[in-house]
């Protein structure tokens, strides 16, 4: 029981999934570009909660754990959405969809950020969430079907009262007793945050290691990694792309004489859910590289190939282009969660998701195009230059991950100063001697029996007789003739 929380923290992102494909499927399948720009008002919402929760924290000076009171209000806002579905109401439906989906992704990927120990687990527990996202994305978007909105409704209502008992459960076992959601597995992050020392200025953090000889101060690089993240979701927004859409549904119909048209997100949640998987193994920065790379050869591969008369020789390459971008797609999540000041992390996540809908608004003009492959060429060659230049920003920018306060000490420049002298390895240099700072010469080699001896000091109190063999001496103390002492 006590991980319930995340797990229900997961299935609340799997839920605002299928609303956005519903979303996504309205838009762009029916020809419902131009109709109402639905999405800008969820990340309107977005960043004001962003901003509360920042004031919040601001005045508390702790970390209060609300996240699941903020969930529950957005599924109280899922369950409007879906009156308003069932009644055909869809353009309504849409706005209250998106208020919801505001105040429910912002939460849950910080409550899951919170929740990550420090053995380097993070980066594989968003990815776990960005998977289940794009699962419930591609239901959501194989489901929806514009002329039965009473029958998705009916679908996504029993999802919403779901999510919305777990919620109230999971606040009952709380009361009880049961488990206790409102503590972080980062023991660091547990004590400063007891001690409200978690969100200080910058000023009172260098303060604590001034004057300390085994730590030094470099720059501060918090807000660059942050400015990193914001290309990052560029690059990553760039999976909304209309133009490539149509070029995946046209493909696929004409290698497999079948229309699905929910493929390339299919694609795309493979590549999450593979990236969750190697996340736990490997780094971060290492997949962005090998699998941007593939990306690019892929893309590239896919522009030389192109003809308008057979698509189906693109099929492969778009196979591995949406299998590729899923499977670094969470790495964004990481840096915004992990490298941004604890006291503005809802706010960059906030404006992230911002990002990523007026990216995903932006590239309906894609359709007002006359030359497909002008289009094509045109998008193409802009996605491969910028995710060679994201690449290189990985490999530059991107820290290990570890646990919040660690990060954030090394991003503002708090670093452990290594020791002059290297750690001895001898027998002499590791126990007795090193506390007293004894030197080899310092002490006077005694043979005992065997092959055992005996280190004496200090080396000028020198015996005046060696000790006798053990066997003699047994002797003579059998024979009365000895003593113990």
């Amino acid at each position: 029981m006590y991980h319930f929380p995340d797990i229900l923290v997961f299935l609340c992102l799997f839920a605002s999934g299928c609303f956005f494909g519903y979303y996504c499927k309205h838009a762009y399948v029916y020809d419902n570009l131009w109709v109402h720009w639905h999405a800008l008002l969820g990340g309107v919402v977005a960043v004001a909660l962003a901003g509360g929760l920042t004031l919040r924290k601001y005045l508390k000076r702790q970390q209060s754990y609300d996240h699941f009171y903020v969930i529950f209000y957005g599924l109280i806002c899922y369950l409007i959405s879906c009156c308003f579905m069932l009644t055909g109401n869809l353009n309504i439906c849409f706005y209250f969809g998106f208020i919801g989906m505001g105040t429910t992704l912002i939460p849950c990927y910080s409550y899951i950020s919170l929740r990550s120990s420090s053995r380097g687990l993070r980066p594989a527990r968003i990815a776990f969430g960005n998977a289940l996202h794009f699962a419930g994305f591609t239901v959501g978007f194989s489901v929806f079907n514009e002329f039965e909105p009473i029958y998705c409704g009916w679908i996504y209502l029993g999802i919403s009262l779901f999510m919305l008992a777990g919620v109230v459960v999971n606040e009952v076992l709380q009361h009880l007793g049961v488990h206790n959601y409102k503590v972080s597995f980062d023991l660091a992050f547990n004590l400063l945050n007891e001690e409200k020392l978690v969100f200080l200025p910058n000023k009172s953090i260098y303060a604590l290691f001034a004057g300390r000889d085994d730590y030094y101060v470099q720059r501060n690089r918090q807000w660059w990694v942050v400015g990193v993240a914001a290309v990052l979701m560029l690059e990553r927004a760039l999976l909304y792309s209309a133009s490539y859409q149509q070029l995946a549904w046209s493909s696929t119909f004409a290698y497999m004489a079948t229309q699905h048209l929910y493929g390339p997100y299919a694609l795309y949640t493979f590549g999450c859910a593979l990236g969750c998987a190697l996340m736990a193994r490997y780094k971060p920065k290492l997949l962005y590289l090998m699998f941007g790379v593939i990306k690019i050869t892929a893309l590239s591969a896919l522009l030389g190939v192109y003809d308008e008369d057979a698509t189906e020789q693109c099929f492969y390459f778009l196979c591995f282009y949406y299998t590729c971008i899923g499977v670094y797609s969470s790495v964004v999540f990481q840096l915004v969660l992990e490298c941004t000041p604890l006291l503005y992390t809802e706010l960059a996540l906030a404006v992230a998701y911002v990002i990523e809908l007026l990216v995903l608004e932006v590239l309906k003009y894609e359709t007002l195009a006359d030359d497909n492959w002008q289009e094509l060429l045109g998008i193409g060659v802009f996605n491969i230059i910028l995710t060679a230049v994201c690449i290189a920003l990985v490999c530059i920018f991107v820290p290990r991950s570890r646990g919040l306060i660690e990060m954030r000490n090394k991003l503002m420049g708090v670093r452990r100063r290594r020791p002059s002298t290297p750690p001895q390895s001898k027998l002499w240099n590791t126990n007795y001697f090193v506390y007293h700072d004894l030197q080899p010469d310092d002490v006077r080699c005694v043979k005992l029996d065997g092959n055992r001896v005996f280190q004496q000091y200090p080396k000028e109190s020198d015996v005046s007789e060696e000790p006798s063999k053990i066997g003699e001496r047994l002797a003579s103390i059998c024979s009365g003739k000895g003593a113990f002492y």
